[in-house]
Order: C-alpha cells, then structure tokens, then sequence
C-alpha cells in the first residue's frame, strides 16, 4: 500500500489553523480577566498544587500508625484518631484544590464551546463575548464561595495549632488516655501556610471578580470586554514572548538563574527526600516510653530541610511564572491595541520587580 502523500502547504493550513484557535481561545480568556486573573491567581493556585503534593503530603503519610497512645486496649487508639483527625487535612485540601479548579475548567470548556461555535455559525462576536463575560463572573464567584467555606472548615476541624500530647476521653477507652501526634510542629506550619495562602486567594478572587464587575458597568470597558476575538494570532507568538524577556534579562538572567532553580529543583526531588524519607521511623532514644521517641523527634526536627526548601523554590519560581504571565498579558494587549512598541516599556518594570521579589525571598529563607 502507498503512503497518501500531505504537502507541505495542507500541513501548515493545519499548524496555522491549531494556532487560531489557541490564539481565538487565549485572546477570549484574556479580554475577560484582569492582571490578577491572569497571573496571580493561576500562580497562586499552581503553588498550593505543589506544596501540597511534595511537602504535606510527607508530614501525614504514615499519620495513623505513628500516632502513639499509652495504652494496650484494643481499639482504643485507633478510636482517639479518629476523634483528634475526622478528616485528614491533606484530604480536605485536595477536595478544596479540586472544587476551586473546577469552575475554572467549565470556563476553559465553554470558552472552548464558543470558538468552536464562531468558527461554524459565524454568529457576531458581540454576542459571543457576552455569554462569556457572564460565564467569567460566574466562574469567580464559585470559586469565592469554595475559598470561603474551606476556609471556615479548616478553621473548625484543624484550628491553627497541633499540639503533640492528645488527651483522649474516648468510649473505646476505659480511662483517660494520654495521645501523641507525630510531626506536630510541621502540621501546624502546613495549616498557617494553606489558610494563609486560602485567605489570599480568596481576596484576590473577591477583588478580581469586583474589578470585573465594575469594569463592565464602564461605556469603554464593557467596550474592550467584547473585542477579544478580533485579536489575529501571530505564528511567533512564542518568539515574541522570548524576545519581550530577552530584551531587558542579562545573561545571569537568560541562562544562569534558570539552569540554577531547575538544579536545586531536581536535587530537592530526586536526592533530599530520600534522605529523609524514613527518619522518623530510624530516630531511636534509649527509652520504652510510648510518646517519648515520637515528642524527641518533634523536638530535634520541627521542620523537614527537604520540605523547607521544596517551599523555597516554588516561592522563588512563582515571581517568574508571574513576569511571564504578565508578558502575555502585555502581548495580547500589544496587538488588540496595535501599540506594540509601547508595551515594551512596560517590562522593565515588571523585571525588576521579579528580580526584587527573588531577592527578598532568597534572603528571608537564608535568614530562616
């Protein structure tokens, strides 16, 4: 059998129609939100992914059988878990990323719907964008109200402290027993961060929506709401992205910082964790005591190095992942507002200040 032959011109009709729709669907997802929208809150959300799958996922992988009670009674610990822990707080953040992602997701699968439905019906972009504009509004306030009632759940089942002695008055208990909870100082530090970094994602959310709102009751921005699929996309989109941040990085901040952050991220995640992966379990004192060893090692290791910098680096990449968001922010309104020169200056600014947001980072967690 011959092989049908595609010429060179049907495949670039077909790498050239992929790259208007891609380029259809950013410009429509873009003429929609603000700069918080854009950068800030998928950052933001982006970081919390990874603090929770790399570093509290640690402080309760093995929560159950390191938690230690003073007493033989059968089932008598495992009731005082349940008690201390109704719901693993791993689990409840996972259900918190998952229901925040979820509005976001149909947003993206009806900006996807509307495309595809311009490029059949060939229906007015007017009307399109307004079914959009109401979809994005909608999108933020469901993810607000998940923000709120997470926020309020943690606070009720974990509070702000873990503390390593539990005193249990279970009825699987015959008496009161005296609890100690594994890694108490991490669990409290993973709490202050995940609340904290929900109570910022739920004011930029609350303001992003606000701003919205507020921006559609303006003649001029309910205006620039409904031109976003008259954006044409350029095929070096990408190469204008690089060239945005090629034009004001030296050659540290072109190849060495990169290559540097990329280092200490594979290091962290292919050659600390191991090291510490069964500490708590190798740490021995020279007593019986149930508790005794488990307090000790809360006491010696309050906070895992491994884990520590894992927070480090996606702290100190998240000002990069912004700067690039904010470049293609500043692309897409480049090419809508036809003053492409004019954007550039823009980028210094923005440089600067990701390099002083590194800096101040870098030099917290060495001082820490």
């Amino acid at each position: 059998m011959t092989r049908p032959c595609v010429s060179l011109s049907t495949v670039a009709t077909m790498r050239s129609e992929k790259l208007g729709f891609l380029s259809s669907l950013l410009c429509k997802w873009h003429s929609q939100a603000t700069l918080i929208g854009k950068s800030v809150l998928p950052v933001l959300l982006l970081v919390r992914l990874v603090i929770l799958g790399a570093a509290v996922h640690m402080s309760w992988l093995n929560d159950e059988e390191e938690f230690i009670c003073n007493t033989q009674m059968p089932g008598c610990k495992e009731s005082c878990y349940n008690e201390l822990t109704p719901l693993a707080a791993p689990r409840l953040w996972t259900l918190q990323l998952v229901l925040v992602l979820a509005p976001g997701l149909v947003f993206l699968f009806y900006l996807i719907h509307l495309t595809n439905r311009e490029n059949q019906v060939r229906r007015s972009d007017g009307e399109v964008k307004g079914h959009a504009l109401g979809a994005y509004q909608t999108c933020m306030a469901s993810v607000v109200l998940v923000e709120v009632a997470f926020v309020v759940t943690q606070s009720l089942l974990f509070g702000f402290w873990v503390h390593v002695k539990y005193t249990c008055e279970s009825f699987a208990c015959s008496h009161t027993v005296d609890c100690f909870v594994p890694h108490a100082w991490q669990k409290t530090a993973f709490l202050f961060i995940m609340f904290i970094t929900s109570c910022v994602s739920l004011l930029l959310s609350a303001v992003e929506l606000i701003c919205v709102l507020m921006r559609n009751r303006q003649p001029d921005g309910a205006k620039a709401l409904q031109s976003g699929s008259e954006v044409e996309e350029s095929p070096c989109f990408l190469r204008q992205l690089l060239s945005l941040w090629h034009s004001h990085a030296s050659v540290l901040g072109k190849a060495v910082l990169p290559v540097l952050q990329l280092v200490r991220l594979v290091i962290v995640g292919a050659a600390v964790q191991p090291v510490w992966d069964t500490d708590s379990s190798q740490f021995v004192c020279n007593s019986q005591q149930p508790g005794c060893s488990e307090a000790s090692f809360n006491f010696v290791t309050p906070f895992f190095l491994h884990q520590y910098w894992t927070l480090q680096v996606v702290l100190i990449l998240a000002p990069g992942l912004i700067f690039f968001c904010y470049l293609v922010h500043l692309i897409v309104l480049g090419k809508k507002s036809g003053r492409g020169a004019q954007v550039k200056g823009h980028v210094l600014g923005a440089y600067l200040a990701l390099l002083s947001a590194v800096v101040l980072l870098e030099g917290g967690f060495a001082l820490l």
